[in-house]
């Protein structure tokens, strides 16, 4: 089943909820929607090392005209 069709049918199926059942999911759908990302420490350390390394012009970027160009060719 590919994304469309996944969500074709979640909205099929919210559409045949009962009152109770559909304030649950909706719970739960808000609860991945708010939920708080927490890094590691080594993933804290690893972002930092890579803003320091952009800050110093040691990494590699481009502009954002030339990433779209290389996924859209």
């Amino acid at each position: 089943m590919n994304t469309i069709e996944k969500r074709d049918y979640i909205h099929s199926y919210l559409n045949r909820l009962d009152d109770k059942d559909i304030d649950d999911v909706f719970n739960k759908v808000k609860a991945l929607i708010e939920e708080e990302v927490t890094l590691t420490q080594s993933q804290e350390e690893e972002i930092e090392r890579r803003v320091d390394r952009h800050k110093k012009g040691e990494s590699e970027s481009h502009p954002w005209s030339e990433v779209k160009k290389r996924i859209h060719p």
